[in-house]
């Protein structure tokens, strides 16, 4: 990748000006900046170099422009000390050559690795709202881009389906007719098929709450195209196997559970939480928490190199508790919690409610049924997970350029219908890209083309999915500038060279969407 033989390049240099190698981050420019790559390394060591930055920048330059790795690269010092990499032709050709080999997508990266991504994990007590689809889509993406990267990536999602459980002791009061709590059609019609004569209401409540699992697996599956390595059912896995009281045993072991008040605590704050935590109540009961040890220290077992769960907004309080256990206990690998924030529908700056089986719940189903999936997956995955989403609806909904997805599909189905029309006409005998390359536009599509790699590698590090929509996006625009400005076919006559740019795009294109689990159409 370029920035990454920037950075080998700019760490010997600065080497031979401090004891030691650095470490050096190189990264695009902004827009309107004529250069393409830039680093301010020289701002961050100029106080151990003893010099001004500018002035350290100016060494690091010189040094820089007598490599001959960089004999195709303009090198210039800008502001207070940032050294700026316009790149030349032959260097950008050289470097979109070996990307048209692999695309960027079959990348290694993270070979080797092995991640569990758990995902999604809701309660089986009724159909999944806008809110898991928000995890479910970041999950999957997130492992699409891992999977390309190199990892063996496991998909895991975690069935609440304890006969202990609040939830299912609940739902099995709705089904032996003694509440109303998750009542609904679907749930009604669910009930009505099922004989739950002499149950308790723990029995009751595990049975219905498998009808409800099996029909969200089914979505999950066929819907939203996910697929789930290990489904983990808490009854079978962790109840049943006594896990919780072996856990328990092995936390009095080490001498991290007080008795106070009746009940059974936890000493977090020793791994860094803000007090002690119970893990057996009052009662006698085991509390949730003491089944989350116990499910990750399963997880832990397996020998990943990553654990990582993806949680909703209301489990915000929990990251610090479980981080806490994973320190003091001493688990293996890393760990990493993400958060999804809240999601509410907007049309015309207007709040709206879809759901048509389930009162004050928007379903996830029926934004699938309504919009689709691709539009869906686009919209769910565009901005980042941190922050609260509003859902345009109605820009959902359109079908033209102003709906992201389907200006982006649209550019592959452009390059396609460009490739099908060359058919048998008269080509020219250049088959290499160095000619359309000085073109701008062609300039700026071959940029935008082999900075794939680095978005996946960016991704694959801090896990922000919601770059790639941003990338496609940005690619689909760099196209249709280029196919604005150079002209395929002349006068019969095929610019080979830039049809060949055009078959790569088509390919970028293809491979990204497949990366964000949507389809690219070849007639729109």
């Amino acid at each position: 990748m370029i920035r990454d033989d920037l950075e080998k390049v700019i760490r010997v240099a600065i080497a031979g000006l401090l004891s030691g190698e650095r470490d050096v981050r190189v990264q695009r420019t902004p827009a309107g900046v004529g250069a393409d790559y830039m680093t301010n390394a020289a701002l961050v060591f100029a106080k151990e170099a003893k010099k001004s930055p500018r002035e350290l920048a100016e060494e690091i330059a010189t040094l820089l422009r007598a490599n001959p790795a960089c004999a195709d690269i303009s090198i210039t010092v800008e502001g207070p000390g940032y050294l700026n990499f316009h790149l030349g032709e032959t260097f950008l050709y050289e470097a979109f050559e070996r990307f048209t080999r692999t695309l960027g997508v079959n990348a290694d990266f993270l070979s080797g690795e092995k991640i569990n991504v758990e995902m999604i994990s809701a309660n089986p007590t009724g159909d999944l709202h806008i809110g898991h689809g928000r995890n479910a889509l970041y999950g999957d993406i997130l492992s699409r881009v891992l999977t390309a990267v190199g990892a063996e990536v496991s998909r895991e999602y975690y069935i609440n389906d304890s006969r202990e459980s609040v939830q299912i002791r609940e739902l099995g009061k709705t089904a032996l007719g003694k509440g109303e709590q998750y009542k609904t059609e679907k749930l009604a019609a669910l009930i009505g098929g099922v004989d739950f004569a002499g149950m308790s209401e723990a029995e009751a409540g595990f049975t219905l709450a498998a009808k409800i699992e099996e029909a969200n697996e089914r979505f999950i599956t066929k819907k939203l195209g996910i697929t789930i390595d290990r489904w983990y059912s808490e009854d079978e896995n962790i109840r049943a196997k006594g896990l919780p009281e072996k856990t328990l045993a092995e936390l009095r072991d080490k001498g991290l559970v007080i008795e106070e008040d009746g009940a059974l605590w936890l000493d977090t704050p020793r791994g860094g939480d803000d007090e002690k935590r119970v893990i057996v109540r009052s009662d006698g009961s085991n509390s949730y928490f003491l089944a989350d040890i116990a499910y990750h220290a399963d997880k832990f077992s397996r020998g990943y190199d990553s654990v990582i769960d993806i949680w909703g907004a209301d489990h915000h309080g929990h990251v610090k508790r479980m981080t806490a256990v994973k320190k003091i206990l001493g688990w293996e690998g890393e760990f990493h919690v993400f958060i999804t924030q809240l999601v509410s529908l907007k049309e015309n700056g207007e709040s709206k409610k879809m759901s048509k089986r389930a009162g004050t719940v928007i379903l996830l189903e029926d934004l699938v049924d309504e919009l689709g999936i691709d539009v869906v997956r686009w919209f769910f995955a565009e901005k980042s997970i941190s922050t609260h989403m509003d859902f345009d609806l109605a820009l959902a909904r359109e079908q033209s350029a102003k709906n992201p997805v389907y200006y982006v599909q649209y550019a592959h189905a452009r390059a396609h219908s460009i490739i099908e029309k060359v058919g048998e006409n008269n080509k020219d005998d250049d088959h290499s890209i160095a000619r359309v390359i000085a073109e701008p536009t062609a300039r700026a599509l071959v940029m935008k083309l082999v900075y794939l790699p680095e978005v996946l590698k960016e991704i694959s590090a801090d896990y922000q999915v919601h770059k790639l929509t941003t990338y496609a996006y940005e690619l689909a625009s760099a196209f249709s500038q280029f196919y604005r400005d150079v002209r395929i076919i002349d006068e019969g006559v095929v610019n080979v060279s830039a049809l060949a740019l055009v078959k790569i795009t088509k390919r970028a294109l293809a491979e990204t969407l497949a990366l964000l689990g949507i389809s690219a159409p070849d007639k729109m």
